[in-house]
């Protein structure tokens, strides 16, 4: 049995797996809310594996630590007695976030582009940069900043300026990469192609972006440089979201509430449910060990 433990309001990426590609899961994994530990509601402490998700915003703030986040962590340590680290997966106050994590990869040499908290000083060293919030992800594109455009950013407290990092090919098509860790396995999830630096969604498609993207879904080539990031990010369960240049990763971040697959009504007749039907497989197979170990 995997445990998911999230928020009530992200409880939907995994639900939605469930009642399309993952229904076969059903029995399998059950969907916990933070929420529930503040009410009191008793806690099914069992064997099996335990997900922390939804570490950003309540769980994964700067903040001093919540009443919840509290319990949480209470709860982790329990876990960890009861069925062994390695079945307990993130944790809610140690697994680096967004920021931190991309700071880490820069300085140990993995990532090539910085990060910065607007206000820092030293300030960006190169530009263009661009800012997202550092807990959320939009879907709009975000404008490339000259120097003159970054100093006039106001510090929100809540955003951070990323180095820009062009890894188009020749062509001029960027690629996003997207593999899901799950314990010390690696599941590679998609590979979404694009004319356009910020990469949301599969834009170019066709029978050889298809065989492209499946061909990724049956190699492990990254899968060992991609558990050296998570093991920097203490994350046990998430999706590593990258980027290739020169044949080195380049990680953009590390979603620890990933969608796995979305619950489209006629998910059956997706063109790209070869891909979505072997994720699944091999998702499934990676839980089988991890529950067995």
């Amino acid at each position: 049995m995997l445990y998911y433990l999230t928020s009530a309001r992200q409880a939907a990426t995994m639900a939605f797996f469930l009642a399309s590609w993952g229904k076969a899961l059903n029995s399998r994994i059950q969907i916990f809310a933070y929420e529930a530990l503040a009410k009191g509601v008793d806690f099914p402490i069992r064997d099996g594996v335990y997900v922390f998700a939804a570490l950003d915003g309540g769980l994964g703030s700067r903040q001093p630590p919540s009443r919840l986040r509290e319990m949480a962590s209470a709860l982790h340590a329990r876990l960890v007695q009861m069925v062994g680290p390695h079945k307990v997966l993130n944790h809610p106050l140690h697994s680096l976030g967004r920021y931190a994590l991309l700071k880490a990869l820069y300085h140990r040499g993995i990532n090539g582009f910085d990060a910065y908290r607007l206000g820092e000083r030293p300030g960006p060293h190169r530009f263009p940069v661009y800012v997202r919030k550092e807990i959320s992800s939009g879907s709009e594109e975000p404008p490339l900043l000259g120097s003159g455009q970054y100093q006039d950013m106001k510090d929100d407290g809540k955003s951070i300026a990323i180095e820009f990092c062009d890894t188009s090919d020749e062509d001029g098509i960027y690629r996003k990469y997207g593999a899901l860790l799950l314990g010390d396995e690696i599941v590679p999830r998609h590979v979404f192609c694009s004319r356009s630096w910020f990469v949301k969604q599969p834009e170019l498609g066709g029978a050889e972006r298809m065989a492209e993207e499946l061909a990724y879904l049956e190699s492990d080539a990254h899968a060992e440089a991609l558990r050296e990031v998570c093991r920097i990010a203490n994350i046990g369960y998430g999706r590593i979201d990258y980027a290739l240049l020169d044949g080195r990763p380049q990680i953009w971040e590390i979603n620890h509430t990933p969608e796995l697959v979305f619950a489209d009504p006629n998910y059956a007749a997706d063109p790209r449910a070869p891909v979505h039907r072997r994720f699944t497989e091999r998702f499934t197979a990676a839980l089988d060990r991890l529950e067995s170990t």
